[in-house]
């Protein structure tokens, strides 16, 4: 995801770990996802209501943890200091939303049945990530 000159790389975690959050996100996001045939329709709001939550807050530290940021002369963005962390959101605060949503899809979509990841009907989400 790029945004403002800054690349947000996202890279993938070992299995077991991914798997126990999307377990987790699952879990708290029982009626924000509905079946209509085949369309699989998510509650954006639903999602977005949840950040911030204790439980989210795992999901978000995953997402975190696996992401290399680099401004727009390739330096790294050391987001695992706390400091920088606080800094660089401070800065660019309309980033964090759309990475944490861009994180969700990179992160569980594959966890979906063949097929499904491309029913997926997001309302807005190209919105709130570009």
């Amino acid at each position: 995801m790029e945004k403002d000159n800054i690349t947000y790389e996202h890279h993938h975690s070992n299995f077991i770990e991914a798997k126990n959050q999307a377990m987790k996100l699952l879990g708290m996001l029982k009626g924000c996802i509905t079946l209509n045939g085949e369309q699989v329709d998510i509650d954006v709001g639903g999602v977005l209501a949840n950040i911030g939550s204790p439980e989210m807050q795992g999901v978000e530290k995953f997402i975190l943890k696996w992401i290399v940021a680099k401004d727009s002369e390739g330096n790294v963005i050391q987001l695992d200091k706390v400091d920088v962390f606080n800094a660089h959101f401070n800065t660019h605060r309309s980033h964090y939303y759309p990475l944490i949503i861009d994180g969700v899809l990179f992160h569980f979509s594959d966890f979906l049945p063949d097929g499904v990841a491309s029913k997926v009907n997001m309302p807005n989400l190209v919105n709130l990530t570009a």
